[in-house]
């Protein structure tokens, strides 16, 4: 794995269906099967996409190029959502079964 402060990032023979999105409340399993409609803005300081929770919100200071092309091919392992600003909007409420 190669590790940059705000994500981490498989090395090319690991595969996983998941990657570990942490929140300042909690941590959260996004699946890649689920992601979609992946965008960076012009000058790469945010990147948006959708996932089974919502719509996910990245924004950095600094350019998240890097993270925006690790994603492309799949090999995120973990993001520091609170290092990159992370907002999720339309979050779908967990409501375990009784």
């Amino acid at each position: 794995m190669q590790r940059e402060t705000r994500w981490t990032v498989l090395d090319r023979k690991e595969i996983y269906p998941r990657f570990w999105l942490h929140t300042e409340q909690e941590n959260l399993l996004l699946s890649w099967a689920m992601v979609s409609q992946i965008r960076a803005s012009a000058d790469f300081l945010s990147i948006r996409f959708l996932c089974e929770y919502g719509q996910v919100r990245l924004s950095s200071g600094d350019s998240l190029r890097g993270l925006f092309e690790h994603m492309q091919i799949e090999r995120v392992w973990r993001i520091d959502g609170p290092a990159l600003a992370c907002r999720i909007t339309g979050e779908r409420s967990f409501s375990p079964d009784i």
